[in-house]
């Protein structure tokens, strides 16, 4: 296999129970320094090209090892649409392949936008501005001033409250207790600290006794900064609290984009409601909390359309979950705190969006150390309201002719397809002894992508590509069960609808 590695995030192949307690487990310790697929796709408008006449249907046949007859098992009749009359595209795709590790099926619907035909865009990176920050602020925040703790005031308690203070003895006692039971008494080594329960809290009782019951707060200056490859970067950093109709919202502005390193964010986030959130297959528990997926959506459009991001379309939605672990336990279990409803925003260049996958463009090779992250945009909803913003990586996007640009036919796409499906992942798990690979493809969209060039991430293009989405099951020798990564936006396969060349989504090019 190449090697790899991923920039903040999993890499492919991690399963969401991991990350969930990871996010958990980083909102724990945040907390303690601190003292405090039912999924539907975009839904943008499609054309779905036209069958011919009932039984024009052709079958290729499955030779085994990919490959078919040349002939194609679908309907390549007339279509509506000038994309669509380019391409030439059918209905719906049927394909079978395999080799001794990777077995591919393929019964998929082909999705194709309207429009009259794609152009070229170049794509540059940027920070985030002073407007980005007070076109956001003004809608979801309305406008509220940021605060934080006065440290100088909370000093003498480090900054916690007595209630603050109070809870953490708390949970320090249970904690003692249960180690106790297990015949453990003084120090212990409790997640690889050494720790001794009593005098911990005995520290905290000393704090109690100068900690004011509410907190002390100061105003932070809604500045948002940008000084290129500063050494110091809380300078590139604003991050406060702001209060609206009684609820607490977190926010950040992380502007440190330097030349190795490329991930910055702009994210507000419900405080009361600790939504750390991740997303998640809907499993039965997801939906059982009855969101109003369709009003939440229609709130996310609304917002955003009052923000100003009208080159912004939906791409995407699904469940989100909020987790934290129990401190009091020894096994740290974790939990659902809450269950919200997220829509997921990307480009739209002359109606036509960006397609959005889970790939976020951040593993590296070849000793690589930077990335370039995609951009794109969440919203989060519970049945509280509101409650989670993202914008990661905005671009700055320019159109480079008006000119259409030329599109391979769908019968040159499918057989590149049916050749590199399988001997892309044959080869990126050659060195896995025994394991086999099996996918279930069930759509094939169109749509654009930002590439760029290895080793430049400041610049690139947008162009149109093939996706192919599905589900992906590897069984390993030693397992019993296979592991399975599903969901609406898995992409296992990206194809440049130019020149057919293979683009590699965790890379970017």
């Amino acid at each position: 296999m190449k090697k790899r590695r991923n920039v903040k995030g999993e890499n492919r192949g991690s399963s969401i129970s991991r990350l969930a307690v990871a996010g958990a487990v980083m909102c724990l310790l945040s907390l303690a320094l601190s003292g405090c697929q039912d999924s539907a796709r975009t839904e943008e408008e499609i054309v779905i090209p036209k069958q011919e006449e009932q039984g024009a249907e052709t079958s290729a046949e499955d030779t085994g090892t990919g490959e078919s007859d040349g002939e194609g098992q679908m309907e390549e009749g007339a279509v509506e649409g000038a994309i669509a009359e380019q391409v030439q595209a059918p209905e719906s795709y049927s394909w079978e392949g395999s080799d001794e590790v990777v077995s591919v099926k393929v019964d998929a619907s082909v999705i194709i936008p309207q429009g009259e035909g794609f152009k070229s865009w170049k794509v540059t990176s940027r920070v985030f501005t002073q407007e980005d920050y007070d076109k956001v602020s003004a809608v979801l925040l309305k406008g509220a001033e940021l605060w934080e703790r006065d440290e100088e005031l909370m000093a003498d308690s480090n900054g916690f409250t007595a209630g603050e203070i109070r809870e953490k003895i708390k949970t320090l006692e249970q904690r003692e207790k249960a180690y106790k039971e297990q015949g453990m008494e003084g120090k212990v080594i409790d997640e690889g600290k050494e720790i001794d329960y009593t005098e911990a809290i005995e520290k905290l009782r000393q704090l109690e006794e100068n900690a004011p019951e509410e907190i002390s707060t100061v105003t932070v200056p809604a500045v948002v900064n940008y000084v290129e490859n500063t050494a110091n970067g809380e300078e590139n950093m604003l991050w406060g609290t702001a209060t609206v109709d009684g609820q607490d919202f977190w926010v950040n502005v992380d502007n440190n984009l330097t030349d190795s390193w490329r991930w910055i964010n702009f994210e507000i986030r419900d405080v009361g409601s600790n939504s750390n959130f991740i997303n998640v297959a809907d499993d039965g528990s997801a939906a059982a909390a009855e969101l109003p997926k369709e009003e939440i959506k229609g709130m996310a459009r609304e917002a955003m359309a009052a923000m100003g991001f009208t080159d912004f379309a939906v791409a995407g939605e699904e469940y989100f979950s909020s987790f934290s672990a129990d401190e009091s336990s020894l096994t740290g279990e974790t939990h659902i705190d809450q269950v919200g409803y997220g829509i997921y925003f990307t480009r739209e260049l002359d109606g036509i969006p960006l397609t959005y996958t889970h790939a976020m463009g951040t593993t590296i090779e070849d000793g690589v150390e930077t990335s370039w992250p995609y951009e794109n945009i969440r919203m989060v909803y519970t049945k509280e309201g509101f409650a989670n913003f993202m914008w990661i990586n905005p671009y700055q996007v320019e159109k480079e002719s008006d000119e259409y640009v030329f599109l391979l036919p769908w019968s040159e796409i499918q057989g590149i397809f049916e050749e590199m499906m399988i001997k892309k992942y044959s080869d990126f798990f050659a060195d896995a002894e025994g394991v086999k690979v099996d996918f279930v493809l069930d759509e094939v969209r169109l749509g654009y992508a930002r590439v760029m060039e290895k080793g430049n991430f400041m610049e690139g293009k947008i162009v149109p590509v093939w996706d192919f989405f599905g589900s992906e099951s590897i069984m390993y020798p030693d397992m019993e069960e296979p592991y399975t990564l599903e969901g609406p936006y898995e992409s296992w396969l990206t194809i440049n609808a130019m020149d057919g060349t293979i683009i590699d989504r965790e890379l970017g090019y």
